[in-house]
C-alpha cells in the first residue's frame, strides 16, 4: 500500500483534485467560447437579414412612386420617361440621409434595368356590369391593368426586386 502524505490521503491520490479543477476550467472554457462564436456568427446573421429587408423595404417605397406615375399618365399607350418620371439605375432615389450609415451608403430604388418595359400598360380588366356604377358624364371607364417593376437596394448592395401588377380607371375607347 501507498505511503500517507496527510491525514487520509495516499501519495497516489494527491494531484486528483487539481487534475480534476483543470479539466472543469478546460470544459467551462470551451463552452464559453461556442457561446460566444454562436453570438457572433447570429449577429452576422441579423445583420444579412436587417440588408435583406431593408432593400425589400425601399423596393416597396418604389412600388409607390410608380403608381404615382401610372395615376398621372395620360393613356395606355403612354410610358414614362426615365430618370424624370421615375429613377433609373444610374439615377436611383436615395432615401434616407448619408450619415444614417456607417459606409455612407442609402436605401435606393429605381426601376428594374432587366425589364424591357418596366412600367406599362399589360391589358383591361373585365368591364364592370354589376355593383357598381362605371359611367361618368356618359363616358364608361375600366380597370386597366399596369405591370411595376422596381429594384430596391440596401446601403450594402444587397437589391430585392419587386413584380407587381397595378389597377388604374380609365374611360372605356380613350
Amino acid at each position: 500500500m501507498g505511503t500517507k502524505t496527510g491525514v487520509g490521503h495516499s501519495k497516489r491520490e494527491s494531484g486528483v483534485a487539481l487534475m480534476l479543477a483543470v479539466l472543469l476550467l478546460i470544459t467551462v472554457s470551451g463552452l464559453a467560447l461556442s457561446t460566444m462564436q454562436t453570438v457572433a456568427s447570429d449577429g452576422t446573421v441579423a445583420g444579412f437579414q436587417n440588408q435583406e429587408q431593408m432593400a425589400f423595404y425601399a423596393a416597396e417605397a418604389g412600388v409607390v412612386a410608380a403608381r404615382d406615375v401610372v395615376r398621372k399618365m395620360g393613356g395606355r399607350d403612354e410610358l414614362p420617361t426615365y430618370p424624370s418620371d421615375m429613377p433609373d439605375e444610374a439615377n436611383p432615389i436615395k432615401l434616407s440621409d448619408p450619415s444614417s450609415f456607417e459606409t455612407g451608403g442609402q436605401p435606393a430604388f429605381f426601376v428594374d434595368p432587366t425589364v424591357a418595359i418596366p412600367i406599362g400598360y399589360i391589358g383591361d380588366g373585365a368591364q364592370c356590369t354589376e355593383g357598381c356604377n362605371m359611367t361618368l358624364g356618359g363616358q364608361k371607364y375600366n380597370h386597366t391593368k399596369w405591370q411595376i417593376n422596381v429594384v430596391g437596394e440596401s446601403p450594402s448592395g444587397d437589391q430585392k426586386r419587386i413584380e407587381v401588377v397595378a389597377t388604374r380607371l380609365l374611360a372605356v375607347g380613350f
